[in-house]
């Protein structure tokens, strides 16, 4: 009898590593994941679960920002492991619901779209590989299509990659993820350059006002409201969260966080939203199942 009752308590245990306190998972659940989703580090400091958007047409998960009520994600369309660029879309999904309330698709020059901000009046910035693309939101939305709304175009060049982007109020940040450390940076650049190079030639690492160093393999970025930069990284086998000095690069704090995690974005209560690509189809084989937009408490990570 005892036995018994100890090997209930064993399986009960084991379940609730299993599963994590944040099984309500908001939004439309993915037919093809037959689970719930896996215990991630640092998951007492995630407040909110929802599925990101188009995992069931085969998008994967990138960039993201928040605003008001709804978080935008980007997303590239691939199934295939061999293949990292497909057909973008920018996705809304309700905070308070989980429901996908628009989309609109990027221009066919996009592969990645790995970064999201929104730098004031109705615009928004998207990071793709060897562009940024200055978009009028409500036009592009209505008409489901970054093409018919799109109000600039930069190329990048030379060191200059957006792999993740981010707005401090003042000036723009891009950044670039990059498996050597000496090619991990980030460039601080003007928001004048939207005016200055639209469609003309690919501007350069010359053009930054600043450039710090960053942790490799990095995938997103934010600006919490005290100005601190706050950087994602991640591969098929880790996760992490920093905090960073935005003058010097220097690491102030580092966290575990969950595989494939990817775009970061504060909200004006200064909760950070995040999103991760693990268990998206085309990563259906890593060891965690987590593709989902989740919103974390920053003062209670460990």
């Amino acid at each position: 009898m005892f036995k018994l009752i100890r090997l209930a308590c064993t399986v009960m245990a084991v379940l609730s590593v299993a599963v994590p306190a944040v099984a309500d998972t908001l939004g439309q659940k993915p037919s093809y994941i037959w689970g719930g989703l896996s215990a991630v580090p640092n998951e007492q400091a995630i407040t909110r679960t929802i599925w990101a958007p188009g995992l069931e047409d085969g998008y994967v998960p990138q960039g993201l920002t928040h605003l008001a009520d709804t978080v935008f994600v980007a997303g590239y369309h691939s199934t295939d492991t061999t293949v990292d660029r497909g057909p973008c879309r920018i996705f809304s999904v309700s905070t308070t619901d989980g429901k996908q309330t628009g989309y609109f698709d990027m221009p066919e020059d996009c592969g990645h779209a790995g970064g999201l901000v929104f730098i004031g009046g109705g615009m928004l910035v998207v990071a793709d590989t060897r562009r940024l693309y200055k978009i009028d939101l409500a036009r592009a939305l209505v008409s489901k299509s970054a093409q018919d709304a799109l109000v600039s175009v930069v190329k990048l060049g030379g060191a200059l990659k957006g792999s993740f982007v981010d707005f401090d109020g003042t000036d723009l940040w891009i950044g670039s993820s990059e498996k050597e450390a000496t090619k991990a940076k980030a460039h601080r650049l003007s928001l004048d350059i939207f005016d200055q190079f639209n469609g003309t030639h690919a501007i350069k690492e010359d053009k930054a006002l600043s450039t710090i160093p960053i942790p490799t393999e990095a995938n997103g970025m934010a600006f919490d409201a005290g100005g601190t930069l706050w950087l994602s990284s991640s591969n098929s086998k880790y996760g992490a969260l920093y905090r960073l000095n935005s003058k010097t690069g220097e690491v102030q704090s580092r966290f575990e966080m969950v595989i494939g995690i990817e775009d970061l974005g504060f909200d004006a209560d200064g909760k950070l939203w995040a999103v991760s690509e693990a268990g998206a189809r085309r990563w259906t084989k890593w060891s965690k199942t987590y593709p989902v937009i989740f919103q974390i408490d920053v003062s209670a990570l460990k």
